[in-house]
């Protein structure tokens, strides 16, 4: 358990016989020839995969090799990577599943560093390693790694721990109140890291960003902070920056180089991995992720997930919709085609709390592309449909298109119903002064005194005409008309304004 102020003094530490003053010393040497590596940790969502596919495809001219590290079942990360992997000639992907890299696999990766000094020593060119922690992950016990494992440290530095740190939601997380013992894990990557990135600034406000950047530094006070968007920072403010600092992390943590120090996780916390075969309806797709958001966001630390999409009337969508969430924050687009014989299946992972996988399967079975949903796809391709007819009927009327008018009216249109402010095509019709569009709406039954949203101040089709001066001629016939058919002259807007007093501020 580190303590989270860095400026702490500690007298008389003492290193283990392990790692003597003189081997420190070598580890620090500017001209140490070992391969570098960086330690990419930062909680759930943070942006690290982002930043390592950037990574990836910047021309830094390294040879890389990457270890990546999923908190779950089923592997998703690597699907990311894979394209941006393949554009790094012979550049390996070693993936540790199910695991966290700090406690439950850790000797796997001594295994796979060791595996890396072999290529080395046989004559492979490699300028750099990058490992990626799950947003679970302790990074401490994986940098003690480099210094008490003795194959790992005669072939490998430890370079620079680098979290990564979601500006939007770091402090939910370092409030967080954990189980007696647990440890909490955003806290440990922000007091171990050598360089921070401050991420996702353009979520928040300046005032956030001030208050964020000053609640870190009395975690961290030597970390440099690096603010982005979308992880975009320089390769080489997180590569080769020979930052770790032996003796202040000694300093921070006098039990650093113990291997038999106590490393508990929070188990409130957990992970679903779900796979399905087959494709999902993109609509009912929709209609999923949007209740998982709403119902369940704030316990949703994080959910990825690569599907098999389908669209209407059942078309196979040639590309893999990625997707990744953090909390309430959704963000996904396709890409990467579907291979020839390449199962088309969906994956997801699911981290937080009060998981209940199940409920989830369940839900997200239920938008298939399969005879069982068939009924459920059909109303939800109606609705979509009949949405679609009702955009067609407003953009009609804002047109002053008496066909389309007619057409969407023929299709199903409502000829009242209104757009998300309460407009009505008549609404519309009369704000543009469209007395053809108007002269087809009211025979065909639209409301002339139907008012608009609160929000736009319950407002009549004669309060939209009277509303401006342009098209005069126009808006005299919407007037008449809407006289004729019984509207009412002296309707009150939510501001206790009749249709006429507008004229006077400009209509």
């Amino acid at each position: 358990k580190v303590s989270t102020d860095r400026t702490l003094i500690v007298v008389d530490t003492v290193i283990p016989t392990f790692f003597t003053a003189k081997n420190m010393s070598d580890y620090m040497n500017t001209d140490d020839n070992r391969v570098p590596v960086t330690v990419l940790t930062g909680f759930l969502g943070s942006g690290k995969t982002t930043l390592l596919n950037h990574i990836l495809t910047a021309e830094h001219g390294k040879k890389l090799a990457v270890i990546e590290n999923e908190f779950g079942e089923v592997g998703i990360d690597d699907e990311l990577l894979k394209k941006n992997t393949r554009m790094q000639a012979e550049e390996e992907i070693i993936e540790m599943m199910n695991g966290c890299i700090c406690c439950t696999v850790r000797q796997d990766l001594v295994v796979v560093l060791e595996k890396l000094a072999e290529k080395v020593r046989t004559g492979t060119r490699l300028d750099g390693i990058v490992i990626e922690t799950t947003g679970m992950a302790d990074p401490a016990p994986v940098a003690q790694t480099f210094f008490v494992e003795e194959k790992v440290k005669t072939f490998a530095r430890l370079d620079g721990i680098i979290t990564l740190v979601d500006a939007k939601h770091v402090e939910q997380h370092l409030d967080e109140v954990k189980p007696e013992g647990a440890e909490n894990e955003a806290v440990e990557q922000l007091a171990f890291a050598d360089r921070i990135i401050l991420n996702k600034v353009d979520l928040v406000t300046a005032a956030d960003i001030e208050r964020v950047t000053a609640r870190i530094k009395t975690i961290n006070a030597f970390a440099p902070i690096h603010q982005s968007t979308q992880s975009k920072v320089s390769v080489d403010s997180v590569l080769n920056i020979k930052g770790f600092d032996l003796e202040r992390t000694l300093t921070m943590d006098p039990e650093f180089l113990d291997t038999s120090a106590e490393h508990v996780h929070d188990d409130t916390v957990g992970s679903i991995s779900i796979k399905v075969p087959g494709s999902v309806h993109l609509m009912l797709l929709n209609d999923f992720i949007s209740d998982i958001l709403r119902d369940k966001g704030n316990d949703i630390y994080r959910m990825k997930g690569v599907l098999a999409v389908a669209g209407t009337n059942g078309a196979l969508a040639p590309q893999k919709f990625v997707y990744q969430g953090v909390h309430m924050i959704f963000d996904g687009e396709f890409q990467g085609e579907w291979q020839p014989g390449e199962e088309r299946c969906s994956k997801l992972v699911f981290i937080g709390k009060n998981l209940d996988k199940s409920a989830l399967q369940s839900s997200f079975s239920a938008c298939l592309m399969n005879s069982s949903n068939a009924v459920r796809i059909a109303a939800v391709e109606k609705v979509k449909s009949l949405e679609r007819t009702q955009q067609a009927l407003l953009s009609a009327s804002q047109r002053d298109d008496v066909g389309g008018v007619r057409r969407a009216l023929a299709d199903g249109a409502d000829v009242n119903h209104g757009n998300a402010m309460g407009q009505t095509p008549l609404h519309i019709a009369c704000l543009w002064g469209n007395a053809s569009a108007c002269g087809a709406l009211i025979a065909s039954g639209g409301d002339v005194n139907k008012r608009n949203s609160t929000m736009l101040g319950r407002q009549t089709p004669v309060h939209m005409v009277a509303s401006r001066v342009t098209n005069p001629v126009g808006r005299l016939e919407c007037a008449r008309m809407l006289v004729e058919a019984g509207a009412d002259l002296r309707a009150k807007n939510e501001q206790g304004e009749e249709p006429w007093e507008y004229v006077g501020q400009g209509g």
